[in-house]
């Protein structure tokens, strides 16, 4: 082989409470492509193109081969720096691509360890690797993943602010210590939103997305957030949150997504802030191949 081209999922992460540790995946996704040969028409260069590269060298790396000269591809309509896992895509479709193309040597929990260091943490790469809800946690030196199911016919509303905000620069402003109270608070709603999903207790979801972690802190970024969050739930959705380190909100939704989303718009805009709407839903899949060449 001297291409491999991998699709992979766009993904939402922490959920509200499960900072760092939940993230599910969402029914949009990119293609990315790692070929040992130049392209006849070389593609124009893209921000993810050298962490494509990076992860795919990482791979080598890790199977003990030399890299050869590498070019690669991003193409998709997956928002980038919107929290919705853009990083994650890239280096996950680097690693599966180049995996392939050396035959497979790598294990799945050995593309998610190449993945989570270079990332910083697990919550994107492992849904971008593997699909569905995934929750994560760093036992030592391994990472541990749990599949959650998602009930069917569940809807994921997205607001997509014109609005950047860096993850860096947004991790800056989280407090460095919680209270017991707030712990505890976050712990526990962690705790029920991976019950409520996993039996379907829609009623649950509202008080299982609440956050004293990080959101209270990035709202600072992006102030029309809570506004967001109560127009969404008035269209019916279940639930809202900041999706990853934002500046993209996600609702729940089990019906009338059309309704909640253009709420979830009008909100944002009477708060001076554009953006678009978008209407996915969870996926199963993860990243895969879809071309070898």
């Amino acid at each position: 082989m001297l291409s491999v081209t991998v699709r992979v999922p766009a993904t939402s992460a922490n959920l509200g409470p499960g900072f760092d540790c939940l993230g599910l995946a969402l029914a949009i996704t990119a293609d990315v492509t790692v070929s040992t040969e130049a392209p006849p028409a070389p593609a124009q260069p893209h921000p993810l193109d050298s962490m494509i590269a990076a992860a795919a060298r990482a791979a080598y790396q890790a199977a003990r081969k030399s890299a050869p000269e590498l070019y690669v591809r991003w193409e998709g309509t997956l928002p980038i720096a919107r929290g919705l896992g853009a990083s994650a895509a890239a280096r996950a479709g680097g690693l599966v691509a180049a995996n392939a193309l050396l035959g497979d040597p790598l294990s799945p929990d050995e593309l998610l360890s190449l993945g989570a260091e270079q990332e910083g943490h697990a919550d994107n790469m492992a849904p971008a690797l593997f699909g569905g809800l995934q929750v994560t946690v760093r036992d030592y030196a391994r990472w541990l993943r749990l599949d959650v199911p998602v009930p069917e016919g569940l809807k994921v509303v997205l607001f997509v602010p014109d609005l950047e905000m860096p993850t860096r620069e947004s991790r800056r402003k989280l407090p460095q210590t919680l209270s017991r109270e707030d712990a505890v608070f976050n712990v526990g709603r962690a705790a029920l939103l991976v019950g409520a999903l996993a039996q379907g207790r829609w009623d649950l979801l509202d008080a299982a997305t609440q956050d004293r972690l990080h959101q209270p802190a990035r709202s600072a970024f992006f102030p029309a957030l809570f506004d967001i969050f109560a127009a969404a739930k008035e269209g019916g959705a279940c639930a809202a949150y900041l999706s990853g380190s934002g500046s993209t909100v996600a609702a729940l939704v089990p019906e009338g997504e059309e309704r909640v989303a253009r709420l979830m718009q009008q909100a944002s805009v009477a708060r001076g802030y554009s953006g678009r709407t978008m209407i996915t839903e969870p996926s199963a899949q993860g990243a895969s191949v879809v071309a070898r060449g």
